[in-house]
């Protein structure tokens, strides 16, 4: 087969790795967003952040099914034996079949790309993960922290002679009147 029939898969298959390292920078960028504001407090920019992460997200796994049709492609183009290779062995066979092409090369550099920054946003959301896992914790200890406060009265008054007297009903330390 000829090479100059490869490289516009070629080029097509590069361009789409270059879409997807481009949505999962997005995706780094919008976990870094949901973490300045956990840390800022502002707990209202988290959902539509959270929400255009899941659009990401979503864009990400599109990126990946059209590669995997280009690539499909290009296993029929190049007449080989299995049916999904990884892009290692694309790699490798282009480098093969046309050593002088730098269609190879771009693909490698594509595939770095990619995998680079999937690795990256990976790790910040991990950070997310973690932060948020922590925010919750402390949600939950300081809400029965103030249960437990409201609980645990003995509901006795000690007058000024020294006896008790049996104290008025339950004190909760959250205000209900407003």
């Amino acid at each position: 087969m000829s090479f100059k029939r490869l490289t516009p898969v070629t080029d097509k298959l590069v361009e789409t790795l270059s879409e997807k390292a481009d949505a999962f920078e997005k995706l780094e960028s919008l976990f870094e967003q949901q973490l300045e504001a956990l840390r800022n407090g502002e707990t209202d920019a988290l959902g539509p952040l959270a929400t255009e992460a899941q659009d990401c997200t979503d864009t990400i796994d599109d990126l990946r099914q059209t590669y995997q049709r280009q690539a499909r492609l290009l296993i029929r183009m190049l007449e080989l034996e299995t049916d999904d290779p990884s892009l290692e062995t694309l790699i490798e066979v282009l480098e093969q079949r046309a050593p002088s092409a730098e269609a190879s090369t771009r693909l490698a550099e594509a595939r770095a790309a990619v995998l680079e920054r999937a690795e990256s946003a990976q790790r910040t959301n991990d950070t997310l993960q973690f932060a948020l896992e922590y925010a919750a914790g402390l949600n939950h200890e300081l809400l029965a922290a103030v249960q437990q406060a409201a609980v645990d009265t003995d509901r006795r008054t000690y007058t000024a002679d020294g006896t008790a007297e049996s104290g008025g009903g339950e004190h909760s330390l959250v205000n209900t009147v407003g």
